[in-house]
């Protein structure tokens, strides 16, 4: 075992097999390994197969959305980003990340993180990297409400009310956001049901 390893940057969130060929051990014995330290208090199992060093400073639960993703493509968006922004004063109860893949929660030892399917078509524009020691993608603001909008179309009606939703702060463009909704590749039924939302809360 190389113990340092846990000290490195890339192994402050990693794959058991990352680990492994680091280690230069098979798979079996890394997951065993990195099992009996995460007994220990020492790791922290994310989900099966990833792992994480919470108590290292570049630690944070967003840079584990690219290892919960694997294949699929994806990035953090919704309340999460506008909540983080301070234009939502209503803390989210999860992560909420957009992905390619199905819909899903995963509820882990470093936090729930909600998964909404978005058609690939949207990926196109307003996602950026995040400017972190462990680099994730990430909507811009005006691409977080849009997103937000169109999940709202949708029958539960979630995001449909956001009381505390607040565009004064200069953070928020509302040039950059008509500009992405009218690049939005979406059914014109969808669309129309996202502008009612978009004249409620950004063209009041």
């Amino acid at each position: 075992m190389k113990p340092d390893l846990f000290n490195q940057p890339e192994f402050v969130i990693f794959s058991t097999y990352d680990y492994a060929v680091a280690n230069g051990s098979s798979i079996s014995a890394a997951s065993k390994l990195l099992g009996r330290l995460s007994a220990k208090q020492q790791l922290t199992k994310v989900v099966r197969g990833v792992w994480a060093n919470t108590s290292h400073p570049y630690f944070t639960p967003l840079a584990c959305v690219p290892y919960l993703l694997a294949n699929e493509a994806g990035y953090i968006s919704f309340l999460t980003n506008l909540h983080r922004a301070g234009i939502l004063s209503q803390i989210p109860k999860s992560i909420q990340v957009a992905t390619t893949g199905h819909s899903r929660i995963n509820d882990t030892a470093v936090g729930r993180f909600e998964f909404f399917k978005l058609n690939p078509k949207l990926f196109a524009e307003g996602i950026v990297w995040s400017d972190t020691k462990l680099p994730y993608q990430i909507a811009t603001l005006e691409k977080a409400l849009l997103d937000t909008f169109y999940i709202s179309t949708r029958k539960s009606k979630r995001f449909n009310v956001l009381p505390e939703l607040d565009l004064s702060r200069e953070l928020f463009s509302k040039k950059k956001f008509h500009a992405l909704f009218l690049a939005y590749r979406t059914t014109s039924r969808i669309k129309a049901a996202m502008q009612l939302q978009a004249k409620k809360y950004v063209l009041t």
